[in-house]
C-alpha cells in the first residue's frame, strides 16, 4: 500500500506523476478536436467551419451532462474509499455506470426525434441548415458511447491509475483523426465523415475503459446493485458545477454565433469557431489539472487528512502561476500562426481571428484560478458553491459581457467578454475560498 498515492507519503514527484497524465489526456482530448475543426476548415471550407460551430452547443449539452455525472458520482464514490466502504463504492460505481448508458440512450432518441427544430432553435442560417443537420444527426448516435467513456475516465482515476485514461483517449483520437482524413479525404464525405469519426472515436473510448474495469482495475469492481436514485440525485447536485462549465462553453457558443452572425455575418461565425477552439484548448491545461486533483482532495477529505490537501493546495498554487503566464504569452506571440492554419493570410477571417486571439490572452492569465476553484469546493460535495463560481464565469458574466461590450465596441467588446467574464469572477472565487477556509480547514495558500 505504501507505493499507492492514497495512502502512501504525498512528494512533489508522487504527485506530479499523478497529475501530469489527466493534463495531458485533456489536452490531447481538446487537440484532436481542434485538428478537426482544422479538417473541417481546410477540406470543407468556411461554410463547413461555421456550421460545425453553430452545431458546437449540442456537443456541449451532451458533454456537460455526462461530466456532470462522471464528476460528481467519482466524487462521492473517492469519498466512500477514503472511508474505507469499498463495497458501498463497488456498487455505486456500477449502478452509476448502468444509469449513465441509459441516459446516453435517451439524449439520442431526444435528438433523432427533435433534430429540425434544434437546429432552427441553434440559429442556423439558410446556408448553414442542411450541413448542421447532416453532422447532428450522425453525432447523436454517439452519445451513449460519450456517456460511458467520460464516466471510466474519471473513474479510472479514481480507481488511482490516472495514466491509463491517457490511453483511453490517444485511442479514441487515433480512431478519431485516422477517419476524418479518410473520410473527409479521399472519401469525400464532407460533416458526414466528420461526425462518423467523431462517434467511433467516442466508441473507442468506451471500450477502452470497459476493458480497463474487466482486467485491470485495483479499488474499484463490478458488483451487483442497488438502484439507489439518492445517490444519482446527489451526483448530480455534486457535479452540477461541472455541467454549467461544460454546457456553459456550449451557451457561449451559441450565443457568440448569435451575436458575431449579426456584426460580421458567416465570417464572424468562423472566426469565433477558431478563437473559442483554442480558448479551450488552453483551458484543457487547467481542466486537466482540475480533474486530476480531485479524486485526491476528496480522498484526503474523507479520510481526514488535512495536511495534504494543503499540500495539494501549494502545489497548485505553482502549477497555476507558471501554466498561466505561459500560456497567455503563447497564445498572444502565436496568434498568427494559429489562424494562418485555419485560413489563408490577408483575408478577412484570418485578421478577425488574430485580433480575438491576442484578446483572449488576457483570459488566460486569470481562468486557472477560477477552473481549480470550482472543481475544488465539489470534492467537499459542496456542488453549490462550485456551481456558483463556474455559473458566473461561464455564463452570468460573460453574457453580461458580450451583449453589452458588443453593443458599444462591436466585435471588439465580443472578444472582450472573455477577460470580463474571468476577471470580474475571479473575485468571487477568492471571497469563496476564503470564506469556507474553516469550515473545511484548508490554507488558501497551501
Amino acid at each position: 500500500m505504501k507505493d499507492d498515492i492514497f495512502y502512501g507519503q504525498l512528494t512533489g514527484k508522487r504527485y506530479f506523476n499523478f497529475i501530469w497524465p489527466s493534463v495531458l489526456m485533456m489536452v490531447v482530448l481538446s487537440l484532436y478536436y481542434t485538428v478537426d475543426s482544422i479538417f473541417v476548415a481546410n477540406l470543407v471550407g468556411e461554410e463547413g467551419l461555421a456550421a460545425l460551430n453553430i452545431a458546437y452547443p449540442i456537443q456541449g449539452l451532451v458533454w456537460g451532462f455526462a461530466v456532470m455525472l462522471a464528476a460528481g458520482s467519482s466524487a462521492l464514490v473517492s469519498i466512500e474509499m477514503g472511508k474505507g466502504n469499498k463495497k458501498e463504492a463497488d456498487e455505486k460505481f456500477t449502478f452509476v455506470c448502468v444509469f449513465s448508458v441509459v441516459l446516453g440512450i435517451l439524449f439520442m432518441i431526444f435528438g433523432l426525434i427533435f433534430m429540425d427544430q434544434i437546429v432552427h432553435f441553434l440559429g442556423a442560417t439558410e446556408t448553414l441548415t442542411k450541413d448542421c443537420n447532416i453532422f447532428l444527426s450522425v453525432f447523436v448516435w454517439g452519445c451513449p458511447a460519450a456517456f460511458l467513456g467520460v464516466l471510466f475516465e474519471f473513474f479510472i482515476r479514481t480507481d488511482g491509475k490516472p495514466s491509463f485514461t491517457i490511453l483511453l483517449y490517444v485511442a479514441g483520437g487515433v480512431v478519431h483523426l485516422g477517419l476524418d482524413i479518410a473520410f473527409m479525404g479521399p472519401m469525400h464525405m464532407g460533416l458526414e465523415g466528420a461526425a462518423l469519426a467523431n462517434v467511433a472515436g467516442l466508441v473507442a473510448t468506451a471500450l477502452m475503459g470497459l476493458i480497463y474495469f474487466i482486467f485491470y482495475a485495483v479499488h474499484l469492481n463490478f458488483r451487483k446493485f442497488h438502484m439507489e436514485w439518492k445517490y444519482i440525485g446527489h451526483s448530480f447536485a455534486n457535479g452540477s458545477p461541472e455541467l454549467i462549465n461544460e454546457s456553459a462553453a456550449g451557451i457561449m457558443v451559441f450565443c457568440y454565433n448569435l451575436v458575431l452572425v449579426r456584426l460580421a455575418g458567416e465570417t464572424g461565425v468562423s472566426s469565433a469557431a477558431i478563437v473559442l477552439q483554442i480558448h479551450y484548448l488552453f483551458m484543457s491545461v487547467h481542466l486537466g489539472y482540475q480533474v486530476g486533483s480531485m479524486p485526491l482532495i476528496s480522498y484526503y477529505y474523507g479520510a481526514g487528512k488535512i495536511e495534504m490537501i494543503n499540500r495539494v493546495m501549494l502545489y497548485t498554487k505553482r502549477y497555476i502561476l507558471a501554466t498561466s503566464i505561459g500560456m497567455a504569452g503563447i497564445c498572444a506571440a502565436a496568434a498568427p500562426l494559429i489562424a494562418k492554419v485555419y485560413t489563408s493570410e490577408g483575408t478577412e477571417l484570418y485578421d478577425m481571428s488574430v485580433y480575438g486571439l491576442r484578446i483572449l490572452s488576457l483570459s488566460l492569465l486569470v481562468i486557472g484560478i477560477n477552473v481549480f476553484v470550482s472543481g475544488f469546493f465539489t470534492c467537499f460535495g459542496n456542488g453549490l458553491i462550485s456551481s456558483v463560481i463556474a455559473l458566473s464565469r461561464g455564463l452570468v458574466m460573460l453574457l453580461i459581457g458580450l451583449f453589452v461590450l458588443s453593443h458599444y465596441f462591436g466585435i471588439t467588446g465580443a472578444w472582450l467578454a472573455l477577460p470580463f467574464a474571468d476577471i470580474t469572477t475571479l473575485v468571487l472565487s477568492f471571497g469563496m475560498m476564503k470564506k469556507y477556509s474553516r469550515k473545511y480547514n484548508y490554507r488558501i495558500l497551501g
